[in-house]
């Protein structure tokens, strides 16, 4: 069974968010089409029910049979009645066929006439007892009744209007009825429809996109072997848009191959600064632009937490930046646990990506002088030398303590261990154990715990893993002042 990675469980994740978006989406507007649907219906039934008023015979309901008798039932008169009325209610015309309308007469107590299909088995063949109760009214109303006899047991909303002789006394009322379950069925197929048509283009959209980034992936795959067969020039990706980006990582590659080891850094650094933060500045202007606007004042916030996020982005590469610089150091009064939980998202997001996780074990240290951005740079580099030391993934765990006056930072990893011939070599400008590596990293490191008046010690295990462990004294800022810098001896 092949094992579900990261990848998987985030494309499932926007799939599932997606999903639960059409589906809010849809039920929203399968509401507000109900709503107004039914507003619709409801100026039909007012509009029929005021036509038959108009269009009705004058005199009573038995005038309007009287030239047919006399009778030998009240079901006979009824059926009469219904007879004479049928051209009044076939000049009706009904939007659908979920609606129905005729006269309720008070002294037959009963339904004397139905359209806009006559059907004998309503005038005669229901209980009219339970219409009593709503038709007893001197004023037009609206009614919402469940298993409505008009409609075999369908919920149906009920239009009534009174009808009046012409000495002005009511003898009946004019109805309209409209299958409300019908209307309700209609919306739900009609909403249905359109969530399988969503469905069917989510999966469409999701099958395009599977194969544009297995295009990608075959793209990357064959440049990386140009790479490190050296000739990259004139590659084209099967997605043309792409091919820009590549050509771009091409030039920079053979760039990088005609440098030494400082100037790929500097180059890199620049090349970063020039093609990251100008857009990212163009982008954190018209966000604080269109923020100002008074069109825009109830999204004010939304454009503050862009422009926070931008940000914090560009502050996070300040510090990658800061490695290729040498400059002087800020002290103030911090507590380590606090830079710890700053770093965390942005360490973690590294571990995830290399299949690893972090683990963080902050105990009750006391306050101390420390440069910020340092202690920042100082944790990313050791843990990416951890999450290079496991290729296959494992744990990192950060820990911090106090051991009498000293405050301990602790960051092991589960990963190969360091030969014992290495271990005094480490801190070695351009000395490195990995194929990729500049040999500057840990050189860094080592002088920025210098610079804090600190101590690194390394123990590591062949096969068990390694523990990196920086004693931090609680000095004040003086003495750290009296610290001197010691620059990396890097040879020309």
């Amino acid at each position: 069974m092949k094992k579900i990675n990261l990848t998987t469980k985030l494309n499932l994740k926007i799939i599932g968010v997606v999903l639960l978006l059409m589906i809010t989406v849809t039920v929203h507007n399968l509401w507000l089409s109900l709503q107004e649907e039914n507003e619709k219906n409801a100026l039909w039934l007012v509009s029929i029910t005021d036509f038959l008023i108009k269009k009705k015979p004058e005199g009573s309901f038995s005038d309007i049979a009287a030239n047919h008798g006399p009778f030998q039932s009240t079901q006979q008169e009824i059926m009469t009645i219904n007879h004479e009325l049928q051209p009044v209610l076939q000049a009706v015309l009904v939007p659908s066929n979920i609606i129905k309308f005729g006269f309720y007469s008070l002294e037959h107590e009963s339904i004397v006439a139905i359209g806009p299909h006559s059907d004998a088995s309503i005038l005669l063949g229901i209980d009219t007892k339970p219409f009593k109760k709503f038709f007893y009214s001197d004023t037009e109303k609206f009614i919402e009744r469940k298993n409505s006899l008009v409609w075999y047991g369908a919920n149906a909303i009920i239009h009534i209007r009174p009808v009046t002789d012409r000495n002005g006394v009511i003898i009946g009322h004019a109805f309209a009825a409209i299958n409300q379950d019908a209307v309700n069925a209609a919306m739900w197929k009609r909403t249905i429809n359109t969530l399988m048509a969503a469905i069917f283009m989510l999966l469409v959209c999701i099958v395009i996109f599977r194969e544009l980034f297995n295009k990608l992936k075959k793209d990357m795959q064959l440049f990386a072997e140009r790479i490190l067969n050296g000739c990259t020039g004139n590659f084209n990706s099967e997605v043309a848009e792409f091919t820009p980006i590549l050509q771009y990582i091409s030039e920079q590659t053979e760039k990088m191959t005609r440098l030494d080891r400082l100037n790929i850094i500097g180059e890199m650094a620049a090349g970063i600064a020039h093609e990251v933060r100008n857009p990212m500045t163009t982008v954190r202007g018209l966000l604080q632009f269109m923020g100002n606007k008074q069109e825009f004042a109830n999204q004010k916030e939304k454009f503050s937490l862009m422009i926070d996020e931008i940000d914090r982005a560009n502050k996070i590469i300040t510090e990658f930046l800061s490695l290729a610089k040498n400059r002087a150091m800020n002290f103030s009064e911090n507590n380590l646990n606090d830079i710890i939980r700053n770093i965390y998202p942005l360490i973690q997001a590294d571990a995830l990506r290399n299949n690893s996780n972090i683990k963080i074990s902050l105990g009750e240290i006391p306050p101390l002088f420390l440069d910020q951005d340092s202690i920042h740079q100082l944790i990313l580099n050791m843990v990416r030398n951890g999450l290079d030391a496991m290729p296959t993934g494992g744990l990192i765990h950060i820990i911090t303590a106090q051991n009498e006056q000293k405050v301990v930072l602790s960051i092991k990893d589960h990963g190969l261990g360091i030969p014992k011939e290495d271990l005094d070599k480490l801190g070695t400008p351009f000395f490195t154990t990995k194929d990729n590596g500049t040999g500057l990293g840990l050189a860094v490191c080592y002088r920025i715990v210098h610079r804090h008046a600190a101590t690194l010690s390394i123990n590591s295990e062949l096969g068990e893993g390694t523990v990196f462990t920086i004693e931090f004294e609680p000095i004040s800022s003086d003495t750290l002042s009296s610290v001197k810098d010691t620059s990396l001896s890097i040879p020309k």
